[in-house]
């Protein structure tokens, strides 16, 4: 979706049209006309202002801790916020969900891996249980055991210092590691190295379209014993730990009702929901799991809703195409202060250049559709890239990504506007340029000093941030333009300037 056309005219290299401050547009049924059209700054380099982190669908991690820790809110009360046109039922805390370890690395490595255990079982899905001993019958310690692809079929192997051995040949397309203690040690390759994850319930390896997958069977509330912590931070605020307790629960459960496949439910990484094991658990979620137990979102039907989260929604949240999604105001989210509600970021014109060669040169980002929620006029909806050779038509989404921006609501930071009450005035030789700071500009990027210029010649000076004046000595007789720009981060502003005369002596 990104189209070629010719580069708007250079007259256009300034910050045009329509650039809306913080609480505009809020309510509106239609997105605003936009127009907002930033030039290359003077160091290359655009400063992005941004707000929110993820896709803002459904409840914000943030807002629902400002709501809790500042406003005072229940998790009920935050559930019902975030998640409108919904109730709270109790499901059973005895379901099982079915989570796919995608960091076991099985279908590369071929084989899952697992530490011995007293008491440690495994089970093909044909056959009875076999218990697995912790050394050889000639004595040899067991360290590790594997349970890999051999053709259509899985084999059970032991090491020991002198290797790897057979064990069992044929264990069938699918067997099951159990641990009495439930707590499953797993050999999990980390790039170069091998960390262990112990997880509660079962480990299932199953042969899936020739590959060998590792799938965790465990019992929900043990599952979110670790997703929570992994979600949330364990310090936060007990309401809203407990808020995200019952939306890892309800996500899990809609899961449970449309599974992934056949074999499994859910991913055990950031695609659902984050799982760390065991290692990532904490009293503190465990006890929001405990005072929520079974408690699930559920729709009129009494149905699981989609209770998609998200870190922070900078103000506004997104529709998520359901009636408990809306696209709403976020009073909470950014009552405590953080970097997820609202950041910045840099993006060179020479990356946006390599990303977008067609282009050429780039001269200018236009931002021409937003969706008329918030700051700005809230999150992008379309852009361009103006550049020598043309101009790449994408959306706000497709420049985030290909950037790592946190979010779709974003605008480059604009310069400080032009200084006011420029002057003027020459004594013997010497031209003295006086002015006062610029007016302000929504958003715009601080002012770090200004550039004064006398043309006709190479008259240039810098001052600080603090100084308003600025002098030329041994200025020839004639007649001189002086022109004042003020400097900052996102580059210079537009210049503000006065006529002076040096005459004879």
């Amino acid at each position: 979706m990104r189209f070629a056309r010719s580069p708007l005219p250079a007259l256009l290299l300034a910050v045009v049209g329509s650039i809306l401050v913080p609480g505009s547009a809020r309510g509106t049924g239609t997105p605003p006309a936009v127009n907002e059209v930033y030039p290359v700054p003077s160091s290359g380099v655009y400063t992005i202002q941004g707000r929110g982190f993820g896709h803002a669908h459904g409840l914000s991690q943030w807002g629902a801790y400002g709501a809790a820790k500042v406003a005072n809110l229940s998790s009920n009360q935050i559930l019902h916020f975030y998640y409108p046109h919904t109730t709270l039922a109790t499901f059973s805390v005895a379901q099982q969900v079915r989570v796919l370890l995608t960091a076991a690395g099985a279908p590369p490595k071929g084989y899952v891996e697992f530490e011995p255990a007293d008491g440690l079982s495994v089970t093909p899905a044909t056959g009875p249980a076999q218990t697995l001993p912790t050394e050889t019958a000639a004595g040899d310690p067991i360290d590790r055991w594997r349970l890999r692809k051999s053709a259509a079929i899985i084999s059970l192997r032991a090491h020991t210092a002198k290797g790897w051995s057979v064990v069992t040949p044929d264990e069938g397309t699918s067997a099951t590691v159990s641990d009495p203690a439930a707590l499953i040690a797993v050999d999990e390759p980390n790039r170069s190295a091998t960390k262990t994850i112990r997880y509660r319930g079962e480990v299932v390896a199953e042969l899936q379209a020739g590959a060998l997958q590792a799938v965790n069977d465990v019992l929900v509330e043990s599952y979110l014993r670790s997703v929570v912590p992994s979600e949330m931070p364990y310090t936060w605020t007990a309401a809203a730990l407990q808020a995200q307790a019952v939306a890892a629960r309800t996500y899990a459960w809609r899961a449970i009702a449309s599974p992934k496949a056949s074999w499994y439910d859910i991913d055990g990484d950031t695609r659902d929901q984050a799982y760390g094991g065991f290692g990532a658990e904490s009293a503190q979620t465990d006890a929001a799991i405990h005072e929520t137990a079974g408690e699930v979102v559920v729709d009129s039907t009494g149905a699981a809703i989609f209770s998609q989260y998200f870190s922070a929604d900078g103000g506004w949240t997104v529709s998520g195409g359901q009636a408990y999604l809306p696209a709403k105001h976020d009073p909470y989210d950014g009552e405590v202060p953080n970097n997820a509600h609202s950041w910045t970021a840099s993006v060179a014109a020479s990356a946006i250049a390599a990303a977008y060669p067609s282009v050429g040169t780039v001269q200018q980002l236009v931002i021409s559709g937003r969706d008329g929620h918030g700051a700005w006029g809230g999150r992008v909806t379309s852009m361009s890239v103006v550049g020598s050779a043309g101009t790449k038509a994408l959306t706000g989404a497709e420049f985030a990504s290909a950037f790592g921006l946190r979010s779709v609501w974003f605008r480059p930071m604009p310069p400080p506007g032009a200084p006011t009450a420029v002057a003027a005035t020459a004594s013997s030789r010497t031209v003295t340029v006086t002015w006062q700071a610029p007016k302000p500009v929504a958003g715009a990027a601080a002012v770090t000093g200004y550039r004064v210029k006398l043309s006709p010649g190479r008259h240039v000076t810098t001052t600080r941030a603090s100084t308003l004046s600025a002098s030329f000595a041994s200025i020839p007789v004639g007649s001189y333009t002086a022109s004042v720009a003020a400097k900052s981060a996102a580059g210079r502003g537009p210049a503000a300037s006065a006529a002076v005369t040096v005459k004879p002596l």
